[in-house]
């Protein structure tokens, strides 16, 4: 079972379009919860049952609804694995069927669907699904609310990679947003997955270069590392702490033209 510490200093993202699904690693449920303009109210376990606490009569599941619960739930420190899907109003759970109840059985058990994973009936924005090797599945209803958590999470790493560094960052809030333009153009590398090593900084004058690598194979943890047997480093993203601007450099313009980018 995964421990919930992230022992290797990555972000790893892999996008599949059809069903705006994200495989990630190094993003956490803070990164996910702190991004959000809008907190979900209701949460649908897809954990198994506890029946100390409170169950949908209709589903069977496991409920949490109201935003202190539902914080608390996120930031329990005794709660190692999260699956959940949110729903936008309680009355709509004795409208779903069996045949829902069952997908959404699949879902927690499989960790992945058999049908679209947005519901008419639970109107859910997101499904949320930590995975037994550490990586996380997530979807999402409106993709571009994955780079809002993406950039939030990019920062923390940052952040934690210069705990020391006061000269750059006196305070967390100096370091500037990334323009979603820029973590928007690299989609295409999503897709067939892209690493970003923050264990492979190269700060230089006023500039820190956070290498990104495009994997041809899926990401895996093996000894608490992680490898690949085709990597490539294609792109840096480059924060200039100067003048607290991100830019992207791209290396090498065939990973992006591949899927029509350049």
């Amino acid at each position: 079972m995964w421990s919930g510490i992230m022992s290797v200093n990555v972000v790893y993202v892999h996008l599949e379009t059809v069903s705006n699904l994200i495989l990630s690693y190094g993003i956490s449920l803070q990164d996910f919860a702190g991004a959000l303009q809008r907190v979900p109210h209701h949460l649908l376990l897809l954990t198994p049952v506890d029946l100390d606490d409170d169950v949908d009569p209709h589903t069977g599941f496991n409920v949490i609804s109201g935003a202190p619960a539902i914080a608390a739930y996120f930031t329990d420190p005794h709660l190692t694995t999260h699956k959940w899907i949110d729903f936008a109003h309680e009355l709509y759970l004795d409208q779903v069927t069996p045949n829902e109840v069952a997908q959404l059985l699949y879902l927690g058990h499989a960790y992945t669907h058999l049908e679209s994973p947005f519901y008419y009936k639970l109107q859910n924005d997101y499904v949320y699904l930590d995975l037994p090797d550490g990586t996380v599945k997530t979807y999402y209803r409106h993709l571009p609310q994955f780079y809002a958590v993406l950039n939030r999470s990019l920062k923390r790493h940052l952040q934690e990679k210069y705990p020391d560094m006061r000269f750059l960052f006196r305070r967390r809030s100096l370091i500037q947003d990334i323009d979603p333009v820029i973590l928007q153009q690299l989609q295409p590398l999503f897709i067939d997955g892209a690493l970003f090593s923050f264990e492979d900084i190269d700060s230089r004058q006023k500039e820190i270069h956070i290498p990104i690598l495009s994997l041809n194979s899926r990401f895996k943890l093996v000894n608490d590392d992680w490898h690949s047997a085709d990597q490539e480093r294609v792109a840096e993203l480059i924060y200039d702490h100067g003048i607290k601007k991100w830019r992207l450099n791209v290396i090498n313009e065939a990973a992006f033209a591949n899927q029509g980018l350049l």
